[in-house]
């Protein structure tokens, strides 16, 4: 097995083809993230959002977590003829009735699988985490199995990252929309480390700066830009009219990057000794 796959699975094991069902947390060698039973991001059992470590080393001990701080906030939500709820969004709350696990570990790949419904409309979700990188994949697949039409089919999914919490203790953030339509993305950065929402499927998305909004039928419309501060980013996706047996599948990443220059691993000794000659020789100046 790959040495910088970590998997904290509570009653979850790896082996066999699908394992028992739980949070997950998973880590490799430039990210650490959980999943919770809903399929949102978060794993409130081990209290793991997103944690990036820009020189992949793989070393989390000392990480910082952009989605914990204050009220950990990270949401997937479904609409259906008019009503809409929400997973996660602060807490374990399984509005699909949502079941995940570990679906396959290999030397090099992750991947967890989510499935539930909701009014009619079973959702599928699946996330390939690559080891080596840092960039999150998710791919979900709707379905129409009421037996009947279902209008008004929406999705959204989104964040609260706090890149910069650990800096002063702010939970703002410097929130950019990048793109709409295919191309929608929407990303949060703060001083050194950054999460960028992209949109990588087929069906467009509208990328959104908000005030913790959930409802999908808002943000699959028009786009929200609150600009810069203590704001959830997200991305809605407005599906119209599903006959019975009727499909749509949407993709997305969580694209962690750093926002400055980082030095290779090999050079943390070396720049953090400067940095202590730095310092001394500044003592003795004083």
């Amino acid at each position: 097995m790959h040495k910088f796959l970590r998997a904290a699975l509570a009653t979850c094991l790896l082996g066999g083809a699908q394992a028992a069902l739980a949070d997950v947390t998973v880590a490799g060698s430039y990210v650490k993230f959980g999943v919770n039973d809903s399929g949102s991001l978060i794993d409130f059992g081990t209290r793991t959002g997103i944690q990036f470590d820009p020189t992949g080393s793989g070393d989390f001990s000392a990480s910082f977590d952009m989605l914990m701080p204050g009220n950990p906030f990270a949401f997937n939500t479904i609409g259906v003829n008019g009503n809409y709820d929400t997973a996660g969004a602060g807490s374990r709350y399984n509005a699909f009735g949502s079941t995940t696990g570990i679906l396959a570990a290999g030397t090099g790949t992750v991947k967890i699988a989510s499935s539930g419904s909701y009014q009619g409309l079973a959702i599928s979700q699946l996330i390939s985490f690559d080891l080596s990188s840092s960039v999150i994949h998710t791919s979900v697949l709707l379905t129409n199995i009421s037996g009947q039409v279902l209008d008004d089919v929406s999705y959204a999914v989104g964040l609260d990252a706090d890149p910069d919490y650990r800096y002063g203790y702010s939970h703002d953030s410097v929130n950019t929309i990048l793109g709409q339509g295919k191309g929608a993305a929407v990303r949060s950065s703060g001083t050194d480390l950054a999460v960028t929402l992209r949109n990588t499927g087929n069906w467009d998305a509208t990328a959104s700066v908000s005030n913790f909004e959930t409802n999908p039928y808002v943000l699959s419309g028009d786009t929200e830009a609150r600009g810069n501060g203590d704001f959830t980013i997200a991305l809605g996706y407005a599906f119209g009219t599903l006959a019975p047996w009727e499909q749509r599948a949407i993709g997305f990443d969580y694209v962690l990057t750093p926002t400055a220059p980082v030095p290779e691993p090999t050079n943390w000794a070396m720049l953090l000794a400067g940095l202590g000659l730095l310092g001394a020789a500044a003592r003795r100046r004083g």
